[in-house]
């Protein structure tokens, strides 16, 4: 077995053991598996690749085992009457009714919690608060896996708060949300309300914004990923922002540029934990791609998940966001030169918009059950709505940026980028209105084996492709 196998099958071992872990399976199931492994490499007689992959099984599974023991290792008291104070660890996440923020405990016992209170007084990272009131256990479903991947150990609702004091916090990060805040402030002033909350859906993430009824279109139309930090989206963007770039640019001088202007969206949306989770994933890829060698791919993203699940193992099977941008990623690498094939895309087109086309449909076709699944509102409508505004996003995410710097140096130029940016922005809820009405819904009940199916069926398309390729 050669070396860059070795490599990328003892990370699949070591992520297999954390998955068994996750999911709760028997040390009889773990057993099971690496016995079995065991015996497969056995005939190929390949000892010295079975001691190493077949011991990483177990390594990952009591890699989980003790993330756990760590996790539940705590005093906090559920269920009663109870006061602590902490410091408000990352931006309040506000929607028009409420706000919900992470505190860290600093005193009684050590912790984290997550809070949801009222919309006023508002709090703000880096507040220390006093508060009284009773902290919840989290549930045992898809909710309480979730804060356990975000390392919240309870919860608290609508608790007396009082400020204890402000400006706390780390200096960098405060003023990077200070930053946010005063893009959010530039978009909200040149643009109409709905459009400019849309536009720090798209660059920023942030959706307290949005209405009700605009975020059910979007689930409609199949476009909620716009607004969001997603896994899916960033992977999407930074290949369809690359493709852009290398139309007028070298393929070196398209990545750097891709990389600088990643970076800036990063730091804007203050570095965090799911964009940057993505941005990785996707762009080690995508300068792994560059060199025309599958194993260079294969390995960088194999390399990239044994990363981010080292730092934190929860997110391989509780994190939906990782498990999109990493989908996501392997349809882009394995089908996109075959939809290129199939749709005769021989070119790029002007801007990379062929790229951008055969990017968008693999990474949809990849990430399909874990939609349906998950969250239940695939659409097939979802693939035309996707091509027709995708292509627009990196345009106006740029000019949103740019318009956002130049309203504090000069408005009647700023004015000017936000009517081209408030026509791109008509355009795209146009087609969102018109797809969400249009919507055909595509959402059969999926268990694991269908799911195992639709994959291996991928699998077998690219192999078949694969050989043809080199026949």
């Amino acid at each position: 077995m050669t070396s860059y196998n070795i490599f990328f099958f003892s990370i699949l071992a070591f992520l297999l053991g954390v998955a068994i872990a996750s999911l709760q399976l028997s040390l009889l199931i773990l057993i099971s598996v690496t016995l079995l492994l065991a015996f497969i490499f056995s005939l190929f007689k390949k000892l010295s690749s079975l001691i190493l992959i077949t011991l990483l099984i177990p390594a990952g599974f009591f890699y989980l085992i003790w993330n756990n023991f760590q996790y539940y290792n705590h005093s906090i008291v559920f269920n009663e009457n109870i006061s602590f104070k902490g410091m408000v660890i990352d931006e309040p996440v506000k929607n028009l009714e409420q706000q919900t923020f992470v505190l860290k405990v600093q005193n009684s016992f050590l912790g984290r919690l997550l809070i949801k209170t009222d919309l006023y007084p508002q709090y703000h990272y880096g507040d220390v608060l006093s508060i009284k009131g009773e902290i919840d256990i989290p549930p045992p479903d898809y909710y309480g896996r979730y804060l356990k991947k975000e390392g919240v150990q309870g919860t608290v609702r609508f608790a007396r708060i009082d400020v204890l004091k402000r400006g706390g916090g780390n200096y960098f990060k405060k003023i990077l949300i200070d930053v946010k805040g005063g893009v959010i402030y530039a978009y909200h002033q040149l643009l109409p309300f709905n459009k400019g909350s849309f536009l720090a859906g798209m660059t920023l993430g942030e959706k307290g914004g949005l209405s009700k009824g605009f975020l059910d279109k979007l689930s409609l139309s199949g476009t909620r990923h716009l607004t969001a930090l997603s896994g899916l989206h960033l992977t999407i963007l930074i290949f369809i922002v690359f493709g852009a770039l290398n139309y007028f640019l070298p393929k070196k001088t398209a990545s750097w540029t891709t990389l600088l202007l990643i970076l800036l969206f990063l730091a804007l949306t203050g570095f965090k934990l799911s964009a940057s989770r993505a941005v990785l994933m996707a762009f080690l890829v995508m300068l792994a791609k560059e060199t025309n060698r599958l194993y260079s791919s294969r390995n960088a993203l194999a390399l990239t998940a044994l990363v981010l699940v080292i730092i934190n193992p929860y997110v391989l099977v509780f994190d939906v966001g990782f498990q999109l941008s990493f989908l996501a990623v392997i349809g882009i690498i394995c089908l996109s030169p075959i939809i290129k094939k199939v749709l005769l895309l021989k070119n790029k087109g002007f801007l990379g918009w062929k790229e951008g086309l055969s990017i968008t449909i693999a990474a949809q076709l990849a990430v399909a059950p874990i939609l349906i699944s998950q969250f239940g509102n695939f659409t097939l409508t979802s693939f035309i709505s996707n091509i027709l505004i995708l292509f627009t996003v990196p345009v106006v995410m740029v000019l949103g940026y740019l318009a956002s710097i130049i309203y504090y140096l000069f408005l009647p130029l700023a004015i000017f980028i936000s009517w081209i940016i408030s026509f791109i922005l008509s355009y795209q809820i146009l087609i969102i209105n018109i797809f969400s009405k249009l919507a055909i819904s595509f959402n059969p009940p999926l268990n694991i084996w269908v799911i195992i199916i639709y994959y291996l069926l991928l699998a077998t398309i690219v192999y078949i492709f694969k050989r043809y390729e080199t026949l």
